[in-house]
């Protein structure tokens, strides 16, 4: 009966401490309090312990006579919990130094007595937490371990294949670019040797009708009985020119046969390099999405999900929690161009904020929303209105058009009497970059409130382009009112900004101004990746002829050249083939120019996913009153974002995709 009770009750092995005291049937005290312990807690009662009892008290412990009472400390709990029991066992054993007293007891709880059963099953509860905490901890801890490893096997299983995705797409790169030269190479080599061979069959030609004139001469003359001595010499005259004529026939056709061979050798090998590069192109074409994928998702994780900001550098210690405006609207476009609304909302929703709350929109902020740079200029602002439009192009959606509107009060601010936007409220100067974008956003502002002011202001700036920036002379775009320095990006911006069209109408020439920035800004240069140079071709901030520091490549400004090459593309596809054939492969080859600077930035993710640089070498002057980064593995959202952006074909400043892109075209 004792066992049948102790499988009932008992079930936690559970160590409390307890003091008791035995009490008749009515409830009377008949021992002072005793200590003891808890061995097993069940549901309904508990296995109490005590070690020596004094002499006669365990003949107290009476089943039908005697109850229980007993006061337990919980630990975590203020008060001890009052119980009262009634006797269902009891056994005695001797051990080595004492005598111990095992004693099973059941609650006394009834459907009245709702406390006690709270009690009871309190106790019940501490013993099942006791039990089961530590395993689950143990267990949380193994599994913690076991999902950690995991991790950081996985984190540098990602790592790993991500340098190796941006190796093997550099050595594609590389190799493409070879069989490109080698097939132009190839080229010019079959023209001049089909060339030669023309000269050669003319001359051959030439020969056989001037020998075949000798030979009817030869047989007049031969035919002629009686012949004096003036006619023999001129037989003998006539067999010694036939010879040599004969002679030279002989080698302009041996000549003639190695060239033959040759031009087969020349057809043979391009098909041979044809072959190959097909191959490459299609292998090529896989690594290349994710490429695109891997660049995209570099963007992502730096963002700041709680103020939605995205860092605009990483690998440069001094600028690792910056967050610079205007890659923030590029982040805008190119979260929009990828379908995640979401993600372009929250920067917008910063700037909102900050505009609700009164503050000015600045240059640059720390990812936590502080300030960075207490700056207010034009280019910034109207980027971030830019962004804020291109939304509403996109969505349909009226929720930023605040950020645009204030943007428009601010720029109003800056134009002065002749239509020129001024830099910033302290400033002085004005950029033709500034003024590009401020055209492009009054335009856009115009056609999605219809309020014909915005028109009026665009026509304005315009105006003070046409009169300031854009000049007959040596230098055909300045970079402001008074400032003939070139400036890359006022070359392609014009183009972006403003179109062939208008250009045109302006009495500029789109075609022109992207020739001169050809001449004047491309550049050559050694980019270090993996302790090696690889040649790479794009376009420096400024004219290099005479800079000190050599050229240097702008990831931004070369992937806005693409872009240029596109609109280019687009708006002569329609108009001229052979013209809309050499922009797109102009934005083809400097696309994978560009990507040969890829590399893989260090990632707080610890992903290590490829994007571009902000230019080939750190830290030189750009030629306009800035530095590059930093460090030659410092990731640059805004060459990365431009360069997606330019891929997608997509144009910013006028809030629209173009037919004619990179992308478009590699999906076909």
């Amino acid at each position: 009966m004792a066992e049948n009770n102790r499988r009932k009750y008992i079930r936690l092995s559970t160590v409390l401490p307890v003091e008791f005291f035995i009490a008749d049937k009515n409830g009377k005290k008949i021992t002072p309090w005793i200590q003891g312990f808890t061995h097993n807690i069940g549901k309904e009662g508990i296995c109490l312990i005590v070690n020596d009892l004094w002499w006669g008290f365990w003949d107290k412990f009476n089943q039908d006579k005697n109850k229980i009472f007993l006061r337990i400390k919980l630990p975590f709990k203020k008060e001890s919990l009052f119980l009262e029991a009634t006797i269902k066992w009891k056994e005695s054993k001797e051990l080595k130094k004492f005598k111990q007293y095992g004693v099973g007891l059941e609650f006394i709880t009834s459907k009245k007595k709702k406390a006690e059963k709270k009690k009871a099953g309190s106790i019940f509860r501490f013993a099942i937490f006791k039990k089961v905490v530590p395993a689950a901890v143990i267990l949380i801890l193994i599994s913690f371990a076991l999902f950690s490893s995991f991790l950081f096997w996985e984190t540098n299983r990602l790592a790993e294949e991500n340098r190796r995705l941006v190796s093997d797409h550099i050595e594609i790169l590389q190799k493409n670019s070879f069989l490109s030269q080698s097939l132009e190479e190839n080229k010019q080599a079959q023209e001049f040797l089909e060339k030669r061979k023309q000269q050669l069959d003319q001359k051959i030609a030439s020969l056989e009708e001037n020998i075949f004139n000798l030979k009817t001469e030869y047989q007049k003359l031969k035919g002629i009985r009686g012949k004096n001595q003036q006619q023999s010499l001129e037989l003998t005259v006539l067999e010694e020119k036939l010879n040599q004529y004969n002679k030279q026939l002989d080698s302009l056709k041996r000549e003639n046969e190695f060239l033959k061979e040759k031009i087969k050798e020349k057809e043979k090998a391009a098909v041979q390099i044809e072959e190959e590069t097909q191959k490459i192109k299609e292998i090529k074409h896989q690594v290349r999405k994710k490429v695109i994928a891997g660049m995209y998702d570099w963007i992502k994780h730096r963002q700041n999900l709680i103020k939605g900001l995205v860092l605009s550098y990483e690998g440069d210690s001094s600028l690792k929690e910056v967050c610079f405006s205007y890659d923030q609207a590029l982040a805008v476009f190119v979260f929009l161009n990828n379908g995640e609304i979401k993600r372009a909302e929250r920067i917008l929703d910063f700037y909102l904020q900050q505009i609700n709350q009164s503050k000015k929109i600045y240059n640059a902020y720390f990812t936590d929303g502080g300030v960075f740079e207490y700056v207010l200029h034009s280019g910034p602002q109207v980027w971030i209105g830019l962004a804020a439009l291109n939304y509403r192009e996109m969505t349909k959606s009226k929720k930023y058009t605040k950020i645009a509107k204030e943007v428009g009060d601010f720029l109003i601010r800056m134009q002065d009497e002749e239509g020129g936007i001024f830099g910033g409220p302290k400033d002085s100067w004005y950029s033709t970059e500034h003024n590009l974008d401020a055209y492009a956003f009054f335009r856009l502002l115009y056609k999605q409130t219809g309020k014909r002011k915005y028109k009026e202001i665009a026509d304005k700036i315009k105006r003070w382009i046409s009169r300031y920036s854009y000049t007959k002379h040596k230098v055909p775009i300045n970079r402001g009112k008074g400032d003939a320095t070139i400036a890359t990006d006022t070359y392609t911006w014009s183009v972006t900004a403003l179109g062939p069209e208008t250009l045109y109408s302006m009495g500029m020439d789109s075609e022109e101004i992207l020739e001169f920035a050809e001449k004047n800004c491309k550049v050559t240069v050694n980019f270090e990746y993996n302790n090696r140079k690889i040649k790479v071709e794009g376009f420096d901030f400024a004219k290099m002829k005479h800079s000190a520091r050599g050229g240097v490549i702008s990831g931004e400004w070369t992937a806005q050249m693409i872009l240029a090459y596109e609109v280019m593309a687009d708006y002569f596809k329609q108009k001229d083939s052979k013209k809309y054939r050499k922009y797109l492969e102009k934005a083809y080859y400097y696309s994978n120019q560009l990507q040969k600077m890829m590399i893989t930035s260090p990632s707080r993710a610890g992903r290590v996913e490829p994007c571009l640089p902000y230019a080939s070498s750190p830290y030189v002057d750009t030629g306009h009153g800035w530095r590059t980064p930093r460090g030659r593995r410092t990731g640059s959202l805004a060459s990365t974002a431009y360069f997606l952006i330019a891929y997608n074909g997509y144009n910013p400043l006028r809030g629209e995709f173009i037919e004619v892109s990179l992308k478009s075209e590699n999906e076909k």
